[in-house]
């Protein structure tokens, strides 16, 4: 069980490296830049890490699929909040369809 945790967590790093890397890019200020990357970088080093903890029991797929999928679904929501990037349906349904997908994999035995 905790090596589900452990993917989860390594999944919640993935949007911060993936927003840091957005910020670094668009500030022309070189002290800023080298901020946004190092944290990029220690985020990127966090996620992975955390990932590779929870692949010691779980499956490969499995955890990966659930890595990528709350990354997604917090990169998603931080968007929106923070970069005040539009919702549709359409998006909320694809959301849903991964939630669906995942919690399918781990009801199928894939764990």
């Amino acid at each position: 069980m905790i090596d589900l945790v452990y993917v989860i967590v390594g999944g919640f790093f993935e949007p911060a490296w993936v927003m840091a890397l957005d910020k670094a890019g668009k500030t022309s200020d070189r002290a800023y830049k080298a901020v946004w990357y190092g944290l990029c970088l220690i985020s990127m080093i966090l996620s992975l890490y955390f990932l590779s903890l929870g692949m010691r029991t779980l499956n490969i797929g499995i955890s990966y699929a659930i890595w990528t999928a709350v990354g997604s679904v917090v990169t998603l929501l931080l968007s929106r909040l923070f970069l005040k990037e539009s919702f549709n349906i359409l998006k909320i349904v694809a959301v849903m369809m991964i939630l669906i997908g995942i919690s399918g994999l781990e009801l199928a035995g894939g764990m």
